[in-house]
């Protein structure tokens, strides 16, 4: 079902600072490498996937380790990096360029083993796709149908992006229905590079205000999230969600500067779990998400999840099996205990311009 061929094997390396070391070194030397180049943590974490929290956390739990400070901040200049993190930096580049040409030589006798190339069974079903629970019950479901796939977690821009570099099969991502959504379905089709393409109906879904249990910040609307004693957590930018929020907020005047733009999360079970912990009182999700963690929730517009193929012969044969088993009865009943959910449009194919007029109609 893949258009690509299998990716070429390549050995690498990978430091082991032993079993009392924080996990993640490979993922602290590409966040530093980042920083170093950008002057600035948040656009660090967004290169490296990561929320502005998580790679605080990170950055900290090595600190501790190594007993020495890593990066400094000043709110003129940024952040920089601290000599020790430079240093790590240069250990690291000198070892891999010391080793490339040796771990190239070595890799050679795996890239020499045969392996099949038929486009029809060349490798998994690669789905790169927006947050959705069920997505992994979609994967599941395959697997146990005999198939193979596997998924990777993105924003909605970036996913259809990895469809047109054909570093997926199949791209998730969701507009608003109505107007909110027709500046973000230009966009989407705007990206360089999208190929012409068939679409699958996956879900509709509600998003709104995600508050917390008994909204004690009696937040009311849009125009409370520029109070100062409320702490709202954003989407990452890219993010379909933040998108649709970026829209809201034009529309409702807000001034987002007055906001907390470094907290970001990358899924909407990120969100409404840090709002559950009472280290965020807003933030825009899935009203499934809210529910199912005990927190309020303010519908503010529904949207169509959708799942993108390239239109031509060898995405034929995806498009049948996918819409075939989101057609079934069986799948449809998943969204019971999904609050605003409906997959009334489930395995429904369209078009671009069907898919248009579903959005905003005629």
């Amino acid at each position: 079902m893949s258009e690509i061929a299998v990716n070429t094997p390549r050995l690498g390396i990978e430091w082991d600072f032993g079993p009392d070391a924080p996990a993640g070194i490979g993922r602290l030397l590409s966040l530093l490498a980042a920083i170093e180049a950008t002057g600035s943590i948040a656009g660090a974490a967004r290169q490296n996937g990561l929320s502005y929290r998580n790679a605080w956390g990170l950055i900290n739990a090595w600190q501790v380790y190594f007993g020495q400070t890593l990066i400094s901040t000043a709110r003129a200049s940024g952040s920089t990096l601290d000599d020790f993190a430079r240093q790590l930096l240069a250990v690291d580049r000198d070892a891999r360029q010391s080793l490339a040409a040796a771990l190239h030589m070595a890799s050679q006798p795996m890239r020499a083993l045969p392996r099949q190339s038929s486009g029809a069974v060349a490798g998994a079903m690669r789905i790169a796709a927006s947050h959705d629970p069920l997505l992994n019950d979609l994967i599941r479901q395959l697997r146990h149908d005999g198939g193979s796939a596997t998924l990777s977690t993105h924003g909605s821009l970036e996913s259809l992006l990895a469809l047109a570099a054909r570093r997926c099969d199949i791209a998730g991502f969701h507009c608003p229905i109505g107007e909110l959504g027709r500046d973000i379905w230009t966009l989407y089709l705007a990206q360089h590079g999208l190929p012409r393409l068939r679409l699958l109906g996956f879900a509709r879904r509600t998003q709104g205000l995600i508050l917390a249990r008994g909204n004690p910040r009696s937040v009311r609307g849009l125009s409370d999230l520029s109070r100062a004693d409320l702490r709202f957590v954003h989407r990452q930018p890219g993010a379909g969600t933040r998108l649709a929020f970026d829209q809201l907020a034009r529309q409702a005047g807000l001034d987002t500067r007055a906001l907390n733009e470094g907290d970001e999360e990358h899924t909407h079970a990120a969100v409404a779990a840090l709002i559950a912990s009472d280290e965020a009182d807003a933030g825009l999700g899935l009203e499934a998400f809210a529910r199912r963690l005990g927190l309020e929730f303010l519908p503010l517009f529904e949207e169509m999840y959708f799942l993108a193929l390239r239109d031509g012969p060898a995405s034929r044969r995806t498009l049948d099996v996918l819409g075939s088993l989101l057609r079934q009865p069986d799948w449809r009943a998943r969204t019971q205990g999904l609050s605003g959910y409906t997959l009334d449009e489930a395995g429904v194919e369209y078009d671009v311009p069907e898919a248009g007029r579903l959005l905003f109609g005629a």
